[in-house]
């Protein structure tokens, strides 16, 4: 490492330690370390000595700016106007070590194969806006705007900007231009193959830029260039990548020109400017405020970056006077569409529109255009009204539409027509013959030449031969038939049965009767003059009193009575059977 130096205290160190002869000194200490390097490569170890001699470099750096940390300076001289050792407010300080990586990551020193890559992803995030835009989805777009790879370069000339490499800068901004033109290109042959029809709104929301753009586009570019610097919020990179949305509008460019709307295509080429001059200036200038630029070489370098800085600004300052111009033209017109909307809303109180109506200012005219089932009512009132509160003529364009009733055609097939005329048969099948009761249809279908009829009825079912013979003598074809016929059977109720008092009534007693041999004949022929009484019929689990003989009670012969059964009222009862036929 170097050895100790003595300190001069000429001005002449002090003029070399402000910054103006810095380079000459760390040019010297360089030669003073390296060894001489062949100009030609005559071993095979030459990349290791070039490494062992990059890293003697880097100790040498680093040494020099330790010494000039910890040497104290001396006092200034007031005629000095290069020296500027005094620390302002606004600037931080930013270590060697965090400085360097904010370069490797910016890919201000340029690796190997860094072009394929930026191209690869540039293309791959272009695909996608495209998708995304043909498809109108605004999630396909947040994720072309996460892979663009174009906020690398953007942010590199911000930084050479800041640090007065202004032929880097240069290069940086030649690389952002050509990604622009292939950009456009390819997002122009995406959209002849996979766009069509109208343009979606994805497309269009991209076309009119306002000063909002701007301020949207300013503050991404400060977050962006602040997380780079800052490693402990670069979590919001991303964040940044979405809100400054520098590819989508480069879609939207090549998706306006293929479709022949070159006055949109003119509004999104106006917001992809918009943003990427907005997000120059203000990483430039935040990279300077962070640290990222030394002190001593921001005292030398000062007067170039801040003239370079104002030519960017000049061009912000361009690029957003339209935009506030068409910011206000906007709001006015939004100012001035809902007074008209209010009057004509009140010039129509009760009519009915079928769609709310449409105002349209164009130059010197206001045309008032309304759709309605009903007459237009006097129009003196409206133009008195637009004219005084705008100065303006006015064009009304009433369109009334008349209320059609279209009749509705239901349409037979021949299947629908057969289905009906086969049942039309089969109704009349049924009912004839005689028959007690009646006789119900309770389900009929047909399907593939086949008929099935569930019908009940009391007693047995028609012949099934007979609706065969009757279907092909009236259709003049034969069809299978398949019936279900459920018998309904009448049940009488049970006679009458006496009551307790009836009961005793009419039955002789034992003690009146003589011990007699004829006393058994007088029994049975009083017991034979009363009327049979019947046992209580038991009932079935459908609710039906089912059709069984009939049982006599119990009597007691010890006592000569007999008991008989509580009173039922009658009743009529069916019982059915279900029987299958098929012809």
């Amino acid at each position: 490492m170097l050895g100790a130096r003595s300190r001069p205290t000429s001005p002449t160190y002090a003029r070399a330690v402000s910054g103006t002869d810095r380079e000459a000194r760390r040019t010297g200490a360089r030669r003073a370390i390296d060894p001489p390097v062949p100009t030609q490569s005559t071993t095979p170890c030459d990349e290791a000595s070039r490494a062992e001699r990059d890293g003697k470099i880097d100790e040498a750096r680093d040494e020099l700016e330790k010494r000039d940390a910890e040497t104290p300076l001396p006092a200034p001289d007031p005629d000095d106007k290069n020296f500027r050792r005094k620390k302002t407010w606004w600037h931080q300080h930013l270590e060697p070590e965090e400085r360097r990586r904010v370069i490797a990551e910016l890919g201000i020193k340029r690796e190997s194969h860094w072009a394929f890559r930026f191209s690869v992803m540039m293309s791959l995030s272009i695909v996608v806006a495209v998708m995304g835009l043909a498809a109108n989805s605004a999630a396909v777009v947040i994720g072309a705007m996460l892979l663009a790879p174009l906020m690398q370069p953007v942010l590199a000339a911000a930084a050479c900007i800041a640090m007065a490499l202004f032929r880097k800068s240069l290069q940086q901004v030649g690389f952002v231009f050509a990604a622009t033109i292939g950009g456009v290109a390819l997002s122009y042959v995406l959209a002849r193959l996979f766009v069509t029809g109208d343009l979606p709104q994805e497309v269009l929301s991209r076309t009119a830029p306002d000063i909002r753009d701007l301020v949207v586009a300013l503050g991404a570019g400060a977050a962006g260039a602040y997380a780079t610097v800052r490693r402990d919020v670069s979590s919001s990179l991303p964040g940044v990548a979405v809100a400054v949305a520098l590819v989508p509008p480069l879609g939207a460019v090549g998706v306006a020109l293929e479709a022949g709307q070159n006055t949109l295509a003119r509004g999104a080429l106006l917001l992809y400017t918009t943003n990427l001059a907005a997000i120059v200036l203000a990483a430039s200038i935040v990279f300077v405020v962070t640290g990222f630029v030394p002190p001593r070489r921001l005292a030398t370098t000062f007067r170039r970056t801040a003239l370079v800085s104002a030519l960017v600004f000049a061009i912000v300052v361009a690029i957003a006077v339209p935009l506030y111009q068409a910011s206000r033209t906007a709001v006015d017109n939004t100012d001035r569409q809902l007074q008209a909307r209010e009057i004509v809303d009140g010039w129509l109180g009760a009519v009915t529109t079928t769609r709310a109506p449409s105002i349209q200012f164009n130059g010197m005219n206001i045309v008032v255009d309304v759709r309605s089932f009903e007459s237009p009512p006097d129009q003196t009132p409206l133009v008195e009204q637009l004219r005084l509160r705008f100065g303006l003529d006015v064009l009304l364009e009433w369109t009334r539409l008349e209320q059609a009733v279209v009749p509705t055609t239901v349409v037979v097939t021949d299947e629908d027509r057969l289905r009906t005329q086969i049942k039309t048969i089969v109704d009349t099948w049924l009912q004839s013959g005689e028959f007690d009761g009646i006789r119900r249809l309770d389900l009929f279908t047909f399907s593939d030449d086949l008929v099935r009829v569930d019908a009940s009825g009391v007693g047995d079912a028609p012949s099934v031969a007979d609706l065969t013979e009757l279907i092909a003598d009236e259709l003049d074809r034969s069809l299978e038939v398949q019936l279900t016929w459920l018998r309904r059977e009448n049940v009488s109720a049970a006679i009458p049965e006496p009551t307790p008092d009836e009961e005793h009534q009419t039955l002789p007693t034992a003690s009146t009767r003589s011990p007699s041999a004829s006393s058994p004949t007088r029994f049975a022929s009083a017991s034979s003059a009363l009327p049979t009484p019947r046992a209580r019929s038991p009932r079935s689990r459908s609710g039906h009193t089912s059709a069984t003989a009939r049982t006599a009670p119990r009597r007691s012969l010890a006592s000569s009575t007999w008991r008989a059964p509580r009173r039922r009222s009658s009743s009529v009862a069916h019982a059915a059977t279900s029987t299958n036929w098929s012809t």
